[in-house]
C-alpha cells in the first residue's frame, strides 16, 4: 500500500509539474513567432535610418496620402480624405499634442481592408505573413486567384464582410463589428454603400482610414499607394525599391515603343446594352498613350478620369477604324466575344471584332494593383507584339469567340 501511495503521488507530481511547464513553453513559442513575424514584416531601424525624425514620405507621383516622420520611427499618416492617424512603434505612448487622434501599433494586425485592390498592394512584398495581419476583406474566397488569401478565407482566419456581384454590392456591418478590427481601410466606390461603411464605424468607434489611390490622377500615383501600406508594417525600404524598379520598366517600355507605328485603340465595356468608354483624360487611357497607341477617345472626357455613357451606334463608328479593342469587363462577367456582340450585334462587322483583336481585363485585374508597371508592358505588347514576341500575359486575354 505504501508504495502504492508513493506512484500516486509521484504521478500526481508529474502532472502538477507538466502544467507549470506547459504555459511557460507556448509562452516561448509565442514570442519567437511575434518575434519572427517582426523581423519577417520589417525594420524599425531601417525605417529610421531612411526617415529621420522631421522628414516625409518620398512620393514622386501619388498626391493623395502623405506621412510624416517623428522621433524613433513614429509616424503621422495623413489619407486621402486628410484625416490623420498616427502610427505607433511597438512600446511606444502618442505625445501628448497628439493625444486626440487615433492611433494604432505596429506592425499592424487585426486589420479590415475593404476592398481586393487593397489586399493587391501587400503582394509586393512576396511575404505571406503580411496576410496575417487581415481579419476581413469583401470578397469571396475562391475569387482570389492566389493562395495567401484563398486558404486563409477557406480555413476562416479572415473573415468575408459583405457582398460584390454584378447585382449587389454591400458591406455586413455585423459582421465588421464582430471582428474587432484595429483598423479599417475604406476606399472611393461603391457610393452610398461606402459612406454607410464609414458612418458605422464613427458610430462605433473603430479607427479607419481611407484609400485615395483610385482617384489619382496617374496609374503611377496609385501604384505608389502601395508606400501608404508598407508604411504599416515598416516596410518603407522595401516599397520604394519595388517602386522604383516599376517605374524603371515602364520608362524602358515608353523608350522602347516611342519611334513604332500606333494602332488604334478603344477601350470600353458594353454592360446590360449600355456602353460606356475610358475618358480621354483617364488613366487607362493614358496607359494606351504611353504604351505606344493612339486612343481613338481622347476627346470624350478629356482632362477627366472615369468613364462616359455613349450610344452603341456611336461606339461602332468610333470603332470602324479601330485597330484593337480593349474590354473592361472581366471573363466571369463576360468570356467571350458572343458575350458582347449579343448585346449589340452590330459590333460583329466591326473589322477587330472580325480580325479576333478584342481583349479584356482578367479577373485579377483590380486586385493586382502592384503590379501596375506589368500591365503598362502587357499594353505594349498588344500593340507591338513584334517588339515582345516572348510576353506572357496576367492582366489581360484574348477574347475568344464562344468560350469553351
Amino acid at each position: 500500500m505504501k508504495r502504492k501511495s508513493q506512484l500516486q503521488c509521484f504521478l500526481i507530481l508529474t502532472m502538477v509539474l507538466t502544467l507549470l511547464v506547459m504555459p511557460l513553453g507556448c509562452a516561448k513559442e509565442t514570442a519567437q513567432t511575434d518575434s519572427g513575424m517582426a523581423a519577417a514584416i520589417g525594420s524599425v531601424k531601417d525605417v529610421k535610418a531612411m526617415y529621420p525624425a522631421g522628414s516625409s514620405m518620398n512620393l514622386k507621383f501619388a498626391k493623395n496620402f502623405s506621412i510624416q516622420y517623428m522621433e524613433d520611427g513614429m509616424k503621422l499618416v495623413t489619407d486621402g480624405q486628410k484625416r490623420q492617424m498616427l502610427l505607433l512603434q511597438e512600446g511606444q505612448q502618442a505625445p501628448e499634442e497628439y493625444k486626440g487622434l487615433p492611433a494604432v501599433t505596429l506592425p499592424l494586425s487585426q486589420a479590415i481592408y475593404s476592398s481586393s485592390t487593397q489586399v493587391g498592394y501587400l503582394r509586393a512584398f512576396d511575404n505571406d505573413r503580411l496576410f496575417d495581419s487581415i481579419v476581413g476583406v469583401r470578397m469571396k474566397a475562391e475569387d482570389w486567384d492566389f493562395d495567401a488569401m484563398k486558404n486563409r478565407m477557406l480555413s476562416g482566419q479572415i473573415k468575408d464582410i459583405g457582398d460584390n456581384t454584378t447585382s449587389s454590392t454591400s458591406y455586413n456591418h455585423e459582421i465588421i463589428q464582430s471582428l474587432n478590427p484595429k483598423l479599417v481601410f475604406t476606399s472611393q466606390g461603391m457610393g452610398t454603400e461606402q459612406q454607410k461603411l464609414m458612418e458605422m464605424l464613427n458610430q462605433a468607434g473603430i479607427p479607419y482610414l481611407f484609400d485615395g489611390s483610385s482617384t489619382e490622377l496617374d496609374y503611377r500615383g496609385t501604384m505608389e499607394w502601395l508606400k501608404f501600406y508598407a508604411a504599416f508594417y515598416n516596410l518603407e525600404k522595401e516599397a520604394d525599391i519595388y517602386f522604383d524598379q516599376a517605374i524603371a520598366r515602364i520608362d524602358e517600355m515608353k523608350e522602347k515603343v516611342k519611334d513604332a507605328p500606333k494602332p488604334k485603340v478603344g477601350w470600353g465595356i458594353i454592360s446590360m446594352g449600355k456602353v460606356y468608354v475610358e475618358n480621354g483624360g483617364s488613366k487607362s487611357a493614358q496607359m494606351v498613350r504611353d504604351a505606344g497607341a493612339e486612343y481613338i477617345f481622347n476627346d470624350i472626357g478629356a482632362g477627366q478620369d472615369g468613364v462616359t455613357s455613349i450610344s452603341v451606334e456611336e461606339l461602332y463608328n468610333r470603332l470602324a477604324e479601330a485597330d484593337i479593342f480593349l474590354n473592361r469587363g472581366m471573363p466571369k462577367y463576360g468570356p467571350d466575344i458572343k458575350s458582347i456582340t449579343d448585346q449589340a450585334p452590330v459590333l460583329a462587322e466591326l473589322p477587330c471584332f472580325k480580325d479576333k483583336k478584342v481583349w479584356q481585363i482578367t479577373d485579377s485585374y483590380w486586385s493586382t494593383y502592384h503590379n501596375i508597371d506589368q500591365k503598362y508592358i502587357e499594353l505594349a505588347a498588344i500593340f507591338h507584339p513584334d517588339l515582345y514576341p516572348d510576353e506572357s500575359f496576367g492582366n489581360f486575354i484574348l477574347m475568344p469567340d464562344v468560350a469553351e
